[in-house]
């Protein structure tokens, strides 16, 4: 009789995980996590790629060319020689994945994805472009200036800062950039260089399975806004 093997499924994050980049908060040091470099693996970084293949599979219907995408898991090691941070390594694990393939000439930034982090450095997840070049950043201005497609945006926008969700992007100004008047419909969204939105899950939810049916449904509700994002930016 031939073998059953178990499906490997994502079962939350442990509290063991937690603890680990705590200890990894004091510690800091190359030869701490080499000794350690295995509870990473299985606390950490397990989860969270079997926490993103679940997810990217749940998710076909509503965003059909994330199939075809391979997820990407951040390193924990930190390129102190770019950040401001200098410490040597992450106190959180974090994956994205775009919904489709890049286009050719396409700024991997631009391209909307979603992107899910736990730890210590903030334990959410994220949908939208979280950086547009200049001449996307330019076109992007201009339909929240039009008559029709400002208010599809801002509606979709609006609708998800009700239900929780966060405006983010990787640089926001802090005054409507002209021509705008500073009192445009669509102001705040005309300050940001990019379009993302981040939810937080209640307390609890990321040390169970159900953590996968939480993000799931929230990846649902954000598809009117990443749907305008790649018809009309990409």
């Amino acid at each position: 009789m031939a073998a059953v093997h178990a499906v490997e499924r994502f079962t939350g994050f442990s509290d063991d995980a937690i603890q680990f980049f705590l200890e990894l908060q004091a510690e800091q040091s190359r030869a701490w996590f080499k000794a350690h470099q295995d509870d990473y693996l299985r606390l950490c970084r397990r989860p969270m790629e079997l926490l993103v293949n679940e997810l990217q599979k749940r998710l076909v219907d509503v965003y059909p060319g994330i199939a075809d995408v391979e997820p990407h898991i951040f390193r924990i090691q930190r390129d102190t020689r770019v950040s401001k941070e200098k410490l040597p390594y992450k106190t959180n694990v974090a994956a994205d994945l775009p919904i489709r393939t890049r286009r050719e000439g396409e700024d991997q930034h631009t391209t909307p994805g979603l992107y899910l982090s736990f730890g210590l450095d903030g334990e959410f997840v994220a949908i939208g472009a979280w950086h547009m070049d200049p001449p996307v950043v330019a076109r992007y201005r201009s339909l929240l200036d039009n008559p029709r497609q400002g208010p599809k945006l801002k509606s979709a926008v609006d609708k998800l800062a009700a239900r929780g969700w966060r405006l983010a992007s990787m640089e926001t100004l802090k005054r409507v950039p002209p021509p705008y008047p500073q009192d445009h419909p669509c102001a705040e969204l005309l300050k940001h260089k990019g379009l993302a939105m981040s939810v937080q899950p209640g307390e609890g939810i990321s040390a169970t399975a159900s953590y996968a049916d939480w993000a799931e449904a929230r990846l649902r509700e954000a598809a009117p806004m990443v749907s305008w994002l790649d018809r009309n930016l990409s």
